[in-house]
């Protein structure tokens, strides 16, 4: 998990780290600031958090709202991801441990794992680190949830228009009567009345006898005898105003009114019929004598009307469940052009107070946090170990002498004898073998597992719904977010919308973070690997020396922009995979149960069932969770080829001349028992040639006293042998079959015994940190440029094996002056 770190310190004040510390504890500050000052503004506003805020109005129709929500949306995720990634540094940081923490867990014979981020590794440490660990973990799963939310732009698409068939005549000033020529009242559908046919003596003003259709917003045909009735004003007005209005050609007009999309730039329609002179009802129906005089008091029947039908209507998304019951020929009708009203739809982008402040406390917590993390840690005399160069410079200066003896272990190694309960590795001559392998084997199996279990969900999950949406025939609708795609039927509120099309993400922040970590261990694995080829300074924090600073925690860039690149586009790809839909607009509608209903042009039983109006949002507002099909299968496709980067990457061979430590610190630990001979190593009396206490208990240098012989097994136990293969990546090794897997102080021989009752005062003399290191015999080495292979040991180190085979060799760490080979195959090293 690679986080920001921008520079190191050469000065003597605060280390790499301290420094980057400062830098996030800034921007987390300078965030909670301005979230406050935002929360404060709004909240005062609205007089509460109940409610959202329009702050910004525009067009709707590619006005300046969406490139403003854009650019807001933008600004969001250059926040979120200044606060995200500021939370991740000082989660490396407290889940890097310190030289104490790397002492205590290999007492205990365990291990922990450095220069990665690791789950693991944030309960084997300190618990200040593991709590504060967890609190920025926590606080970062509503910045996942909801930042993207907070600000969100509602459309206005109106649902209700008024809709007028006539003549070009109608619109230059020709005769007309409502409701028309055509005899049909808006909202009539069938001539039936309570089983049977509705005769001369029905009154017309009753509207229980009508059956609810889709021919518009039912009129009572009495108020068209009322020159001020709105319907009447509503065909004058039209009629007065249409030859002004946009002319639009037949397939736009029915592209933008017979798609139940809403309205976003039109609203009134006019068909206009290329019908000279009109229509003459008599010549239409065959009216008997009572049904004449019944029309003629509201409209002359044998006249030219130039007025076929007119109704208001409501978009309504029944979809095809219902059609019209006219057949085709009814009315032979030839539509010339549309006129319509242009409207410029005026649409919001808001803030929810609810969402910022749940962000801002978030952010508040980090930064809180963050402050407390930097001054614990950097008081304490225990640095974290953040790099890999960090615990190499550290195992070097200070030796551990739990691992003396060992320098030919790997990670597997030390990960089967400690699976095998009651066996541990012992120290003593192991016969080189050539380790072919791959950087792949450098990450435990389980890893690769517990990754690939986590893509195989994300991915299943995906062929899961994207299977269901095939089979039903609903592969249809946008890329992008689009009324046109299909929506989630329930009821949902803006709050339960947000959770809903949000969730995804945290389990897609959760691959990545198993992919970052992939990328992680297999640059790593280079890394170590380099000190095997040639001589290389160390990477560290705090650079002295030919020692260089840290770039990034881990990862180079060329592959930490390109996977936070990967992220974004990802994580872009599921927000319209799965999104949450606002629109607002629509008219009191009256129906047929006699009661008004507000709708919007989605609110209806047709786009969600059982609607519910959400108290923080306008009564109008239509609230919904969409998906659209093909991003779904573009997030698919991707998502499958990006799992296989990883394995190719994997395929790449190791140099078989080195350890395969993998992240693991006690195979690392044991990798780093340099020799007293190093033309870097300072002069210094070898406790080794003197068994005098005084000598003994001096500060001296830890490693000659580990270098030591295999130990005599001790009463009760037994050695249990364990091949391995020539084809097999590591050494053949004894595990002695004990009551415990844990090295005890008595089970050590007796130079790391020596070390151990004392064990305080190493710890102590292990804390010292910055120009104090200046006192060890090996700082110089740490700061040159060094290579891993075989080094010359002293004459009295070889004594102590000469009952062995053959002769013995030591590997570790050493400068070009000490001419460091290769190990060769078949040789003995300890």
């Amino acid at each position: 998990m690679d986080s920001l770190n921008f520079w190191g310190s050469r000065d003597g004040g605060s280390t790499g780290w301290k420094q980057a510390a400062k830098v996030n504890c800034t921007i987390l500050a300078a965030t909670s600031v301005t979230l406050i000052g935002c929360l404060i503004a709004v909240t005062t506003k609205v007089g509460g958090i109940k409610h959202t805020l329009p702050f910004y109005h525009g067009g709707c129709d590619g006005g300046s709202v969406s490139q403003v929500n854009v650019v807001l949306h933008l600004l969001i995720n250059i926040i979120s991801t200044l606060v995200v990634t500021s939370s991740n540094f000082f989660m490396q940081v407290l889940n890097s441990p310190s030289r104490e923490e790397l002492n205590t867990a290999h007492f205990k014979g365990s291990w922990v794992g450095v220069g990665i981020p690791s789950v693991r590794n944030a309960f084997s440490v300190s618990r200040f680190k593991t709590w504060c660990w967890i609190c920025l973990l926590i606080s970062s799963i509503p910045m996942h949830l909801l930042f993207n939310s907070t600000i969100f732009q509602a459309d206005q698409r109106n649902s209700d228009f008024h809709v007028t068939i006539a003549t070009e005549e109608f619109v230059n000033g020709g005769p007309f009567y409502p409701p028309g020529a055509s005899l049909v009242q808006p909202g009539f559908t069938s001539w039936e009345y309570q089983g049977g046919l509705i005769n001369e003596s029905y009154d017309f003003g009753d509207l229980s006898g009508f059956v609810d259709g889709p021919f518009g917003t039912p009129v009572n045909l009495t108020d068209y005898a009322d020159d001020n009735s709105a319907a009447v004003k509503n065909v004058s007005d039209t009629a007065l105003a249409a030859s002004r209005w946009e002319r639009i050609e037949i397939g736009d007009c029915k592209q933008e009114y017979i798609k139940c999309s809403g309205l976003k730039r039109h609203r009134h329609l006019v068909l206009v019929i290329d019908k000279p002179g009109g229509w003459i009802p008599n010549n239409i129906w065959h009216l008997m004598d009572n049904q004449t005089e019944l029309w003629n008091r509201y409209m002359p029947v044998d006249q030219p009307n130039h007025l076929l039908y007119n109704a208001q209507c409501v978009i309504r998304t029944y979809g095809s469940t219902l059609t019209s019951g006219l057949q085709p020929g009814t009315f032979d009708l030839s539509v010339k052009y549309c006129l319509a009203e242009p409207i410029d739809w005026t649409c919001h982008i808001a803030v929810s107070p609810t969402l910022l402040l749940a962000v801002t406390l978030c952010v508040i917590f980090k930064t809180c946090t963050a402050i407390v993390v930097t001054v614990v840690l950097s008081r304490r005399n225990q640095p974290p170990l953040v790099t890999l160069g960090d615990v190499i410079e550290s195992f070097i200066e200070k030796p551990d002498p739990v691992t003396a003896g060992i320098c030919t272990i790997g990670q597997h190694d030390i990960r089967r004898a400690m699976m095998r309960s009651k066996a541990f590795v012992v120290p003593g001559p192991r016969q080189w073998q050539v380790l072919k392998s791959r950087r792949g084997s450098a990450i435990p199996k389980s890893v690769w597992a517990t990754s690939y279990l986590l893509f195989a969900i994300g991915i299943g999950i995906c062929v899961f719904f994207f299977n269901s949406i095939s089979s039903s025939g609903s592969l249809t609708g946008s890329f992008f977010e689009s009324e046109q795609n299909p929506f989630i039927d329930m009821p949902i509120t803006f709050m339960s919308g947000v959770l809903l099309a949000n969730s995804p993400q945290l389990l897609l922040s959760l691959c990545y973070l198993a992919y970052n970590n992939l990328f992680t261990r297999l640059q790593m694995a280079r890394e170590w690997s380099l000190f095997s080829e040639g001589y290389h300074a160390l990477r560290v924090t705090d650079p002295k020396g030919d020692q260089y600073s840290t770039y990034r925690l881990q990862l180079p860039y060329k592959y930490s922009i390109s996977l936070i690149l990967i992220s974004i586009f990802l994580h872009w790809l599921l927000s319209n995979t799965i999104y949450l839909f606002i629109s607002t607009g629509g008219k009191p509608l009256f129906s047929l149960i006699q009661k008004y209903e507000q709708l919007g042009y989605f609110g209806t039983d047709g786009f969600i069932t059982n609607t519910r109006n959400d108290p923080s949002l306008p009564p109008n507002t239509a609230v919904a969770v969409g998906y659209s099909s093909w991003s779904l299968l573009g997030l698919l496709i991707v998502s499958c080829i990006l799992i296989l980067v990883p394995i190719i990457l994997s395929l790449k061979r190791l140099p078989s001349n080195m350890v395969h430590i993998g992240s693991n610190s006690l195979a690392l630990s044991a990798a780093c028992h340099v020799s007293p001979l190093s033309r870097a190593v300072k002069a210094r009396s070898n406790p080794l040639l003197s068994e005098s206490p005084t000598m003994s208990n001096s500060n001296l240098p830890l490693a000659p006293q580990c270098l030591e012989p295999p130990r005599t097994l001790f009463e009760g136990e037994a050695y249990s042998y364990e091949g391995i293969g020539n084809n097999s990546i590591e050494m053949q090794y004894l595990t002695p079959i004990s009551n415990t897997t844990t090295r005890q102080p008595s089970q050590l021989s007796l130079s790391s015994r020596r070390l151990l009752p004392d064990h305080d005062r190493c710890s102590e003399d292990s804390t010292d940190s910055g120009d104090d290191q200046q006192g060890s015999p090996y700082t110089k080495l740490v700061r040159s440029k060094i290579r891993w292979g075989v080094v010359k040991m002293p004459p009295e180190w070889h004594a102590e094996y000469d009952n062995e085979a053959g002769p013995v060799g030591h590997l570790s760490f050493g400068v070009e002056e000490d001419d460091v080979q290769s190990p060769e195959l078949g040789e003995l090293y300890a």
